[in-house]
């Protein structure tokens, strides 16, 4: 079972079927029933995904491969990525967490930094964090250990939860890799942590929203209500299956659909650095999901496309991602090669938030597998510093 998490192809048949078992809870009469249609797709999705899984996983495409990168490479590039980030706080002549600790308006996390260029800067510092802790793992070098916390930083002194959420999970999937053996009592110690961050989340969750205002907007049932479950727990329920609830708003709100194969290309299969800044001057309308209330914003990876296709969008994106990753996992880094448990982690990670939203478009998290691929390619050339 433990092996399993290996496979990122598994990882998208964990994460929906976790999803799915959420959602059966019915702790809320906001969510609508699942329909046979959405079933149907998501039974076709699982047969593909699970038999493409046995066959990576026949053929042998995931090795344990040490990361024997230099550690000089890897300082220089956190150099490199911090003398940026320097430059973004000189322009904008603000920190964002300082601001707040000293009560000042300050800029906004979600406005700061240099347009096109900070995207890439978040994307390079979630792969640096990644590869770093691989390379940890591998080598037991301690300063890549410091590296490795340094480049955290960053993501807290400009709020940047997107960071910090992939780091550490990227980082599960990295020790899953190199770990011979997890021992029950470990498991059961994951677990436990696991239960009690999902009460902290939602404890954070009541501190911010006031409480009752969360479970009266979002429906929650009076059986949930009246039971000894921890209302904490309502916060996990509400965000792990209000994604599938949308999708299905979404089909349920949608019966008939003006066919637009440009903005679904564009803007489901396009990473959003093209789409955001070229999408208004080049006149492509974008479309959306049918939200059940406006704050709960995310609807898969499959919503958005319904607007654009009906049923003909989600299946189209389905078997694109799943060429996607095929290619990635097959052809785009080699299994020797010191990014190959890296590229597999942050894979792992893509295929997982698929549950929430469409992770392929997201420049700051799939851009992550570009640098995987670029290092991996020039890692056996002469002019750059080799694995040793």
């Amino acid at each position: 079972m433990y092996r399993l998490f290996r496979n990122p192809l598994y990882i998208y048949l964990i994460g929906f079927a976790l999803s799915f078992l959420v959602y059966m809870l019915n702790w809320s009469d906001l969510y609508p029933k699942i329909s046979t249609s959405m079933i149907i797709f998501f039974t076709i999705t699982f047969f593909c995904f699970g038999c493409f899984g046995v066959a990576i996983g026949y053929l042998k495409l995931i090795q344990k491969t040490y990361s024997q990168t230099k550690s000089r490479l890897i300082v220089r590039c956190a150099f490199i990525l911090l003398f940026f980030y320097l430059i973004e706080f000189l322009i904008e002549g603000d920190i964002p967490l300082v601001s707040k600790l000293l009560g000042r308006a300050g800029v906004h996390y979600m406005e700061f930094g240099i347009p096109l260029l900070h995207g890439v800067l978040i994307s390079f510092n979630s792969f640096l964090i990644a590869h770093t802790f691989s390379t940890y793992l591998s080598t037991k070098n301690k300063l890549l250990l410091k590296v490795y916390f340094l480049l955290y930083i960053p993501a807290l002194l400009f709020f940047s939860r997107s960071i910090l959420m992939l780091g550490l999970l990227t980082s599960v999937f990295i020790y899953i890799h190199y770990s011979e053996k997890l021992r029950f009592k470990n498991q059961l110690k994951l677990v436990f942590l696991g239960v009690v961050a999902l009460y902290l989340f939602g404890v954070l969750g009541n501190l911010r929203s006031g409480g009752d205002y969360i479970y009266e907007q979002s429906k929650a049932t009076e059986k949930f209500m009246k039971s000894s479950i921890p209302k904490e727990f309502y916060w996990t329920y509400l965000y792990v299956a209000s994604p599938l609830a949308n999708f299905q708003n979404t089909v349920n709100k949608t019966e008939k659909v003006n066919k637009d194969f440009v903005g679904f290309i564009f803007y489901e299969n396009l990473p959003q650095i093209i789409s955001k800044n070229f999408g208004r001057p080049l006149q492509i309308p974008q479309r959306d999901l049918v939200r059940l209330i406006p704050w709960l914003t995310v609807g898969t990876t499959y919503a958005k496309s319904i607007s654009y296709l009906g049923w003909l969008g989600p299946y189209l994106l389905f078997i694109f991602n799943l060429i996607v990753y095929l290619t990635i996992i097959m052809f785009m880094v080699p299994r020797r090669s010191s990014y190959h448990i890296t590229t597999l982690s942050i894979l792992s990670v893509i295929i997982l938030l698929n549950i929430f939203a469409n992770m392929l478009v997201v420049t700051g998290i799939s851009f992550q597998l570009a640098y995987c691929v670029i290092f991996a390619f020039f890692e056996r050339k002469k002019f750059v510093l080799k694995s040793g």
